[in-house]
């Protein structure tokens, strides 16, 4: 929307540009605390975060054990919900479904 850099973000919230790279990309979850930062930063409510667009995830887990089909079950899902984004919206878009696909075919050739 601002078309702010993930580093001006970071600098502003007090922390470095991978830890916050690590929360869009949802490896780290947002604290309360950085939705009240950004709303400031982006000089947005912090209820316009909240909505669809600006989604809060726990950290993604995969437990010790896990068959192909589970596996290959949150593939499709993560997939799933990549391809429901905007393609405009998200600059690594293609990235991310590129990953994807070649984890898909890493997945299926595991016997």
């Amino acid at each position: 929307m601002r078309n702010y850099s993930q580093k001006y973000v970071a600098s502003k919230i007090g922390m470095s540009q991978n830890a916050y790279s690590k929360i869009e990309n949802n490896i780290t979850q947002l604290t309360v605390h950085h939705v009240k930062e950004l709303s400031k930063i982006l000089e947005v409510p912090i209820t316009d975060l909240l909505n669809d667009d600006f989604e809060i995830h726990k950290p993604f887990t995969i437990p010790r054990t896990v068959s192909k089909s589970d596996l290959l079950v949150h593939v499709h899902n993560l997939q799933k919900i990549i391809e429901e984004k905007h393609a405009l919206k998200h600059d690594s878009y293609i990235v991310a479904i590129s990953l994807i696909m070649a984890a898909e075919g890493s997945i299926s050739s595991v016997h």
